[in-house]
């Protein structure tokens, strides 16, 4: 997905203990209304139209609770989808929260606030009953050969595209996304010749899930650079791939999903894509228009960068890409983090 904004938010950080000690906070309608909405000012500040459009979505599919309280909800951990207090969890499903967690603030309904997890924030006790798959792991997928060397390539060779690859914590139903910058910061990419490195200015963010295994991160990463390379975020250089910043959501979500749907298949043909890969281009119902073209040479740029060294682009041809396979089995980009954890 596009532009989902600067980062990874977590504007409730406090000590859980002294927080239950303290005096019990209470708070008139206007000064909750008045703090959720320095807070959400606060999240959008270095936002954008696309990345607010993303909010409402994740909103809009919060159900659980009123608007005001699944904002907050995102704000504290996006793609939280369902959250019950602690002691609701163990008796309602018998589950208890993982250490470490810290609780997201909600408005609670005829009082102050509520302390609550949300379900990728719990772990299930002996018996507890099972839940639905789509909501514990909706991108999980089966390993795919050699994902991690796969994702180490990617991550190197897109730095000379001017992308920097980071993993973010953020709950199990959110998978990634892609926006422009708004750093001054700088990262080293490999020259041409292969000698050296340079300096490159960070121009473009992929937010992936840092919980993801290696080869769901292959499937999101793909995802994201085919939005990238099909011009929905834009363009530094129009000689490399055209700006296309136009587009409504379904005609850029074919183009993504597409693209990453021929490189997990090519890198791996028994690779088994998750739903989210494919909500449109397998759907019963007419496409939206898309650039068919634009998605094979996005898809073609993918593929030539998870397979080895592939320098930047020029007007000239670039020489073949050092190989990801040697004698010796898989290797990796030297100094490259590979993808699994």
């Amino acid at each position: 997905m596009t532009g989902e904004g600067a980062g990874t938010m977590t504007p409730f950080d406090f000590d859980l203990d002294e927080a239950k000690s303290a005096e019990p906070l209470i708070l008139t309608a206007d000064e909750a209304k008045a703090s959720v909405e320095h807070l959400f000012q606060e999240a959008i500040r270095h936002g954008s139209g696309t990345a607010y459009g993303q909010l409402l979505r994740q909103i809009a599919a919060f159900r659980q609770y009123k608007p005001t309280n699944a904002l907050l909800a995102q704000l504290q951990l996006p793609g939280a989808v369902y959250v019950l207090p602690a002691h609701r969890w163990e008796t309602r499903f018998g589950r208890v929260i993982k250490p470490g967690q810290r609780p997201l603030v909600m408005l609670q309904p005829f009082g102050p606030v509520m302390f609550v997890y949300d379900v990728s924030q719990t772990i299930p006790l002996p018996g507890a009953p099972r839940l639905p798959p789509e909501v514990l792991h909706p991108y999980e997928m089966p390993p795919m050969v050699n994902a991690d060397a796969a994702v180490a390539w990617l991550t190197a060779n897109a730095v000379a595209d001017r992308v920097r690859v980071t993993r973010v914590p953020s709950a199990a139903q959110r998978a990634g996304c892609i926006y422009v910058s708004s750093t001054m910061q700088h990262q080293r990419a490999v020259t041409k010749s292969g000698q050296g490195t340079a300096l490159v200015p960070v121009r473009y963010e992929v937010e992936l899930n840092d919980a993801f295994t290696s080869t769901e991160s292959l499937a999101t990463l793909a995802h994201e650079l085919g939005h990238l390379y099909c011009g929905h975020v834009g363009t530094h250089d129009k000689d490399l791939w055209p700006s296309r910043t136009r587009l409504d959501r379904a005609s850029e979500e074919v183009e993504a999903e597409s693209v990453a749907y021929l490189v997990c298949l090519r890198l791996d043909s028994t690779a088994s894509v998750p739903p989210h890969l494919y909500q449109y281009i397998e759907a019963d119902q007419p496409l939206p228009p898309f650039a068919f073209e634009r998605v094979m040479t996005a898809a073609g740029r993918v593929l030539e960068m998870a397979q080895g060294w592939a320098p930047r682009r020029s007007k000239t041809p670039p020489r073949s890409p050092q190989r990801l396979f040697s004698d010796q089995g898989p290797v990796r980009p030297e100094n490259a983090e590979p993808g699994a954890r």
